[in-house]
């Protein structure tokens, strides 16, 4: 590879010290980092059989509730777009909102700040429809006013079903503060693909306790399609996400049960980290029977308008992992994501100081991430960052990549391996002490014969040390790397932790 100035380096490096905000500060006010009294937090999963008991749906407590004799049905069909404005401003608490098939072309945001509210649509049509048909119903916002959100909801037990939403300002289906959501067979969508100035989130429950998402679909968000943060209590299963920046995040929550979801064409299909001043700590969360696949997309996020997390995530990464906690990846299927498949960070790599991460309860390591029993199809990691890392935009990219040119030329080791964990330790690292103290597991997993390592500890602060060095030491930095086969010491470990385990 072309020797790399120092200065090109350093710059590559100043991943460690990203600013790390939230995508919303606002949402930090409403994030209550202590549960209601009288309800019970189990983990999301059973870490041995790497499914729930039962439906967790069945032991959700509700909030609020709507009898039958409570509950009012009203109907819109399209060209009433006035009148159901005009009708949620005064909507009483326990309404069923009866849409009809056809489009209906908003100029602002439908805001909905009642309890027991329930929106129901004909159908939310197949992917790139703009306009609703016989059987299905669509909420176009192509003419609203700037920054605002499609369908924007505080209130507990609020449904939404069968409809799609077209082309919001801001957030699609905003949803927070709220109790017992139901997201079901909706579609979000903007109508191009790769554009900066598409709204950030398709679909966006935050800073919400007891959330469904099921069998809807999300493209073209610069940011998530589908995105759960600061919120206890979801599961998201069986959704569609294709052609966002991230396919399918879960920020700071706490036990998540993501589900036969499907993350394909993204630039990451599934990411599960924790912020700084966020004061819900991310744990417990389940991984089962996903595909994440092919997601090479080009990152098209803002760096101002977006997280600054995402909007430098390299393309083809299939999984991001970043102070995340007690994490259970089984039965999922990764393959042709061309920077890596898995990659698993402490929250360090992107804020260094551990007092911005203290209104979180310090929640910066990352610790006992389960890998087993997937299937690697392969064809990835060999093709960083699609091919053009981006330095200012991408710095892990562009240092990842520069890495693998060496050990390419120098090593034979043509690709980056399926799990990459940044080496970062909760645990400080001696001589004498043996790697792997955040207990990252990786065992019974399917992977290609060709596959030579499965998991290599990336050393990320002894890497930077040799890259800063004068002159930089890339093939120093290349030795401070470690390969592992699958089912080789130190990651051939099984289960959580107790030592780590949060209470």
């Amino acid at each position: 590879m072309n020797r790399l100035s120092r200065a090109v380096l350093v710059a590559a490096l100043s991943l460690l010290a990203l600013p790390a905000c939230s995508d919303d500060d606002e949402d930090r006010q409403f994030a209550s980092p202590n549960p209601s009294p009288g309800v019970p937090e189990t983990d999301a999963g059973t870490p041995d059989s790497g499914t729930p008991d039962v439906d967790p749906v069945a032991k959700w407590p509700l909030t609020v509730t709507c009898t039958e004799a409570e509950r009012t049905t009203v109907t819109f069909n399209p060209g009433q777009e006035q009148d159901l404005q005009n009708a949620v401003n005064d909507m009483q608490p326990c309404t069923t909102i009866q849409l009809g098939a056809g489009t209906f072309k908003f100029d602002n945001a439908v805001t909905i700040r009642k309890h027991g509210i329930t929106i129901v649509g004909a159908g939310r049509g197949a992917q790139g429809e703009a306009t609703g048909g016989a059987a299905s119903t669509v909420l176009d916002f192509s003419n609203a006013v700037a920054n605002t959100n499609g369908l924007d909801v505080q209130g507990h037990l609020f449904t939404v079903r069968d409809l799609a939403l077209w082309n919001a300002k801001k957030d699609a289906l905003r949803v927070e503060k709220s109790d017992n959501v139901f997201i079901q067979r909706i579609r979000t969508e903007w109508a191009k693909e790769n554009e900066e100035s598409n709204g950030k989130y398709g679909i966006y429950p935050v800073s919400s306790r007891y959330v469904l998402v099921e069998d809807s679909e999300a493209y073209n968000a610069a940011d998530a399609g589908i995105y759960v943060g600061q919120t206890r209590h979801t599961i998201v299963r069986r959704n569609i996400a294709k052609k966002n920046v991230a396919g399918i995040e879960i920020e700071n929550t706490r036990f998540a049960y993501v589900e036969g979801n499907t993350a394909i064409d993204n630039t990451t299909g599934l990411v599960v980290f924790d912020l700084p001043g966020n004061p819900i700590k991310g744990t417990d969360i389940l991984i089962v029977k996903n595909t994440i696949t092919g997601n090479n997309r080009p990152n098209f996020a803002s760096r101002v308008a977006s997280s600054s997390t995402v909007s430098q995530v390299p393309a083809g990464t299939g999984t991001f992992l970043l102070a995340s906690r007690r994490v259970e990846l089984t039965g999922n299927t990764w393959g042709d994501n061309e920077s890596v498949d898995i990659a698993v960070l402490s929250g360090l790599a992107i804020e260094a100081d551990p007092l911005q991460w203290a209104n979180g309860f310090f929640n910066f390591n990352t610790s006992d991430v389960y890998v087993h029993g997937n299937t690697f199809l392969g064809g990835s990691g060999a093709n960083v960052d699609h091919g053009t890392p981006d330095l200012e935009r991408r710095p892990l990219g562009f240092l990842i990549s520069n890495l693998y040119a060496y050990g390419k030329a120098a090593h034979g080791v043509d690709r980056v391996e399926h799990v990459l964990w940044d080496g970062i330790d909760p645990v400080q690292r001696t001589p004498q002490r043996k790697p792997n103290a955040l207990n990252l597991c990786f065992i019974d997993n399917t992977v290609p014969a060709t596959t030579k390592q499965a998991v290599v500890d990336l050393d990320l602060q002894s890497v930077q040390a040799h890259l800063m060095a004068q002159p930089p030491n890339v093939a120093a930095a290349w030795a401070a790397t470690s390969r592992y086969d699958q089912g080789a010491l130190p990651f051939n470990c099984a289960g959580f932790s107790p030592a780590l385990a949060l209470p």
